[in-house]
C-alpha cells in the first residue's frame, strides 16, 4: 500500500522538477551589434542623467558622454542607410543619413555641456540629445 502511494508522488515530483527545462533553448540568442550599441548608449545617457540628479559625478558623466560620442560615430556602420531603409519600414535612406548626422551632432554638443559641469546646460542639452539625436530614429517623424 505504501509503495502505491509513494511512487505516484515521486513520479509527479520528478516530472514537475523537469518542467522548467522542457522546451527551453540550450543557449539564449545573442543580441545583435545594433542592440548592444543601443544598450551602451542608453547606459551612457542614464549615467549622465544620474549626475544631473545627484547620484553620479562629473567625471563619470564626462566619460559616459565621451562613450556616447564614440558610439554615435559608429551609427553609419551599424545602421547603413541603404540597409536601414529595408530593415525598418519607416526609415528612408535620407532619414537614416540625417539621423546618424543628428546623433553625432547632439552627442558632441552634450559632451561639451557635460565638460562645463553646468547642470542646467547639461539638462537642456540632454533633453535636446534625446529629442533630436535619439529621436531622429526612435520618434515618429510626424511628432
Amino acid at each position: 500500500m505504501r509503495l502505491r502511494v509513494t511512487f505516484p508522488i515521486l513520479a509527479t515530483l520528478l516530472v514537475l522538477a523537469n518542467c522548467g527545462e522542457t522546451g527551453s533553448p540550450s543557449q539564449a540568442p545573442q543580441p545583435t551589434p545594433q542592440a548592444q550599441a543601443m544598450r551602451h548608449m542608453l547606459a551612457d545617457v542614464d549615467q549622465i542623467r544620474a549626475f544631473l540628479y545627484g547620484s553620479g559625478n562629473q567625471a563619470g558623466a564626462a566619460s559616459a558622454a565621451s562613450d556616447l560620442v564614440a558610439w554615435a560615430r559608429q551609427m553609419p556602420t551599424l545602421f547603413p542607410p541603404e540597409l536601414a531603409s529595408r530593415q525598418y519600414v519607416d526609415m528612408s535612406p535620407e532619414r537614416a543619413k540625417a539621423a546618424t548626422a543628428a546623433i553625432n551632432r547632439e552627442a558632441g554638443l552634450l559632451l561639451a555641456a557635460v565638460q562645463t559641469g553646468d547642470h542646467a546646460a547639461i539638462g537642456d542639452r540632454l533633453a535636446e540629445t534625446e529629442r533630436n539625436g535619439c529621436g531622429a530614429c526612435h520618434l515618429n517623424s510626424t511628432q
